[in-house]
């Protein structure tokens, strides 16, 4: 039996699925009345989720998605040193994946509109703003633009106190994101 696109990979945030639909074991976003501070250095420890979809919703071939996917979830050394309240967001990021020496520091204003240009993966430039996902102010919520496929991606903490950055590509027609995902997980230091 064929299924639609839509239907095989509905347009909900990783996060949200539940255990069943999941297939597995899944960490809950902490529910804490409190706003969220990520303030502090974070070092990466994991990488999940469906990057091989996550590709594919970016329209690379079967090859590079297969590839790249497996690189994506190798382990690395990756830092965010993270300052913020409830105005202002900073990351100084350092390392990627077969790139120890990366650096990259992006200061945006929550909630402002203002989206910031910055430089990622192979000299391409894409301009990023950032909000607070409702009123709790418990989750941020980071947009891309100017790129083929803008990204949405989610920051919160999870229940362990893992700081987690969720990413999907956006439809570019509802705005929702795309089944596809790459989640990471940072511990504080």
């Amino acid at each position: 039996r064929t299924h639609s696109h839509a239907q095989r990979y509905p347009l909900i945030p990783h996060s949200l699925k539940s255990k069943a639909a999941a297939g597995g074991k899944r960490k809950k976003r902490m529910s804490s009345s409190a706003e969220l501070d990520l303030t502090g250095t974070w070092k990466w420890t994991k990488t999940e989720g469906d990057t091989v979809q996550f590709l594919a919703d970016q329209g690379y071939s079967w090859l590079t998605r297969k590839i790249v996917g497996s690189l994506m979830k190798s382990a690395y050394e990756k830092t965010e040193v993270i300052t913020m309240d409830g105005k202002n967001y900073k990351c100084e990021e350092k390392g990627l994946p077969r790139n120890p020496k990366h650096t990259k520091t992006i200061d945006l204003a929550i909630g402002s509109n203002e989206a910031k240009e910055f430089v990622y993966g192979a000299n391409r430039k894409a301009s990023v703003s950032v909000r607070w996902s409702s009123e709790r102010k418990d989750r941020l919520v980071f947009t891309t633009t100017n790129e083929n496929y803008p990204k949405i991606f989610f920051r919160y903490l999870n229940d362990d106190g893992l700081l987690v950055e969720e990413m999907h590509v956006m439809d570019k027609a509802s705005g929702k994101p795309m089944a596809g995902s790459l989640i990471q997980y940072f511990r504080k230091q």
